[in-house]
């Protein structure tokens, strides 16, 4: 099946560069309208009496990827084929956040059955010495140590094996065509570069891939052969042309040469894992999100269920009194994280007890608020990643986190176009994150997934799907996902408001940090005893697809964060008559 480079469209891409305000998307009046704009209008009156009903909608952080993704769902694909083609292409055009090279966690809702979890974290090589891993940044020589298997491909393929509608081939090769085609420079990517400027000068494998004048060339067309050579290879041999054959020699050869004890056996054992949900009610709603190895639903959800009716009905948001007593929460919940979490493999949790709702009210009840309990905490990897949401026609859902961990992940290039990830820098470390740790839950060890922040997630009401969301910017994204629904499904503000409102982060040493938004609010923490920095808007940002119905009629509004920047579609279907239901 072929994919027209363009063809007559019934959505409205809504494309935004980093640090941009979101805005609302509409219908286009005429067929021949624009495929992407770079700024949108307020949506037109609609006589009450008849609506288009939204076909689809996908959301993320960058538009080739959601272009992508809206082909193949006008082609009649489903929501999973769109994530596999157009996350592909994302993570090409945000090489820095992800890719084959990493790893992640997608939430998957089928039309009419359960949902499940695809755990595609990176795995630690068999031969893993506890030894490496003594320094989070070991140097250029030594960054192998950093690199455990990546799991993207695995993910994927597993995901599209269980509900995929388009055969394989052709979704991965559509990729591969973009990305032998070129994208275009995003402005956070651009940003990226920026940062890294060093590496891509100093390291052969970078040059060849990327540019170190990107802030100059945003907008242009960047190609990446070697990396669309790789896709067709997936493409035509499926998850095995990655894990044996000659990627996996390249991704071996590469590692080992940076001192990586990643071997041949590695690669060719690795799986991606299929999970329940972590699943868990808050203020009459069901939450599914990632469960372990993720530390980043466990946290979301003691966020979520740290705040009190009293709480929500007497604090106002923004305030000081509140922000205090959600940092107290996070705090709470990353202690629990680190001393509570692992691999299921490897550990055994009792997630019932370390969420029961009268241990967080106890937790809660212990608050001063006129002082901050600052733990001593073993260190929590913080970085950076991409989120994706795809909603199809008939219901499905898929909502995806994928990262390399940190920015451009252990800066170790591949021959075949993609970095490898520095996922095992997510091991615990000591308090002051200056050894590896010996004991606990997420110690480093051979065939162990690390502890992740990765956090889909799908919320139900009455059995219903409602909002379909999660985050990046690393250990940032689980509390941004808990503001952002306080706000939208708690206080009723619109989904647009509720993202690109100013939050605040607590970092791992307990720390507050507050989006110039919340500025007003840092006297105030101060007196309650609160360490507090004001900051610009940050990389960490939310991705969301709110679920909804009008008139009988099923509304998609799709929403990406202007922190980062990133583009949403949603497909118009046939007008009909109030009273019609949408599925």
């Amino acid at each position: 099946m072929a994919f027209p480079a363009r063809h007559v469209i019934r959505a409205l891409l809504v494309v935004a560069a980093s640090g941009c305000a979101p805005a609302a998307p509409r219908v286009e009046p005429a067929p021949e309208a624009p495929r992407v704009q770079a700024t949108a209008l307020s949506a037109p009156a609609e006589s009450p009496a008849r609506r288009p009903r939204d076909r689809f909608a996908v959301a993320s952080e960058n538009a080739t990827g959601v272009e992508v993704a809206r082909d193949v769902l006008e082609r009649g694909g489903n929501a999973v084929d769109a994530t596999v083609s157009g996350l592909l292409v994302a993570c090409a055009a945000h090489a820095s956040s992800c890719g084959l090279g990493g790893g992640g966690v997608a939430l998957v809702q089928p039309v009419g059955s359960d949902a499940y979890v695809v755990d595609f974290r990176e795995v630690a090589p068999h031969g893993i010495r506890r030894a490496d891993h003594l320094s989070k940044t070991p140097p250029p020589n030594r960054r192998g140590v950093m690199i455990g298997v990546p799991g993207l491909v695995a993910g994927l393929a597993k995901m599209h094996e269980r509900g995929g509608k388009l055969p394989w081939k052709e979704l991965v090769s559509r990729a591969a065509d973009v990305v032998d085609g070129g994208i275009p420079l995003s402005p956070y990517m651009a940003q990226a570069l920026s940062w890294s400027a060093k590496w891509v000068r100093d390291d052969d494998g970078a040059r060849r891939v990327f540019v170190t004048d990107a802030e100059s060339r945003v907008g242009e067309t960047m190609k990446n052969p070697a990396l669309a050579r790789a896709l067709r290879v997936v493409a035509e041999k499926g998850r095995a042309g990655f894990y044996t054959g000659e990627i996996a020699d390249d991704i071996v050869m590469t590692s080992r040469a940076a001192g990586s004890r990643v071997t041949p056996a590695d690669l060719s054992s690795y799986e991606a894992v299929v999970r329940a949900p972590l699943r868990f009610e808050w203020d009459g709603h069901v939450v599914l999100t990632a469960p372990p190895p993720s530390g980043g639903g466990v946290t979301l959800a003691e966020l979520l269920g740290f705040l009190t009716p009293d709480d929500q009905k007497s604090l106002e948001w923004g305030s000081g009194a509140l922000v205090h007593v959600l940092a107290e929460g996070a705090r709470g919940a990353y202690a629990d994280r680190a001393r509570l979490v692992g691999d299921p493999a490897f550990t055994k949790m009792d997630l019932p007890a370390m969420l029961d709702p009268a241990r967080l009210r106890e937790r809660r009840a212990a608050v001063k608020m006129d002082e901050t309990a600052l733990p001593k905490l073993p260190s929590i990897a913080d970085g950076g990643t991409l989120h994706f949401v795809a909603i199809d026609d008939e219901g499905g859902i898929v909502s995806i986190t994928a990262t390399l961990t940190g920015m451009f992940g252990a800066k170790v290039m591949t021959k075949s176009g993609f970095v490898l990830n520095d996922a095992l820098t997510d091991f615990t470390t000591d308090d002051y994150g200056l050894r590896a740790a010996t004991k606990g839950p997420n110690f480093p060890r051979g065939g162990a997934r690390p502890v992740s922040s990765l956090t889909p997630t799908l919320v139900l009401r009455g059995g219903r799907p409602e909002l379909a969301l999660g985050g990046s910017g690393g250990l940032r994204a689980p509390a941004a996902i808990a503001q952002v629904m306080l706000l939208s499904l708690s206080r009723g503000k619109a989904l647009t408001e509720a993202v690109s409102a100013p939050r605040f982060h607590v970092g791992p040493n307990g720390a507050l940090t507050l989006d110039a938004g919340l500025a007003g609010a840092r006297d105030d923490l101060v007196a309650r005893g609160e360490i507090v920095a004001v900051s610009e808007a940050s990389f960490s940002s939310v991705t969301a697809v709110a679920i909804r119905e009008e008139a009988g009629v099923r509304v998609l509004e799709p929403v990406f964060d202007p922190r980062k920047g990133g583009a949403v579609t949603v497909g118009r279907g046939e007008t009909v008559t109030e009273g019609a239901l949408g599925p």
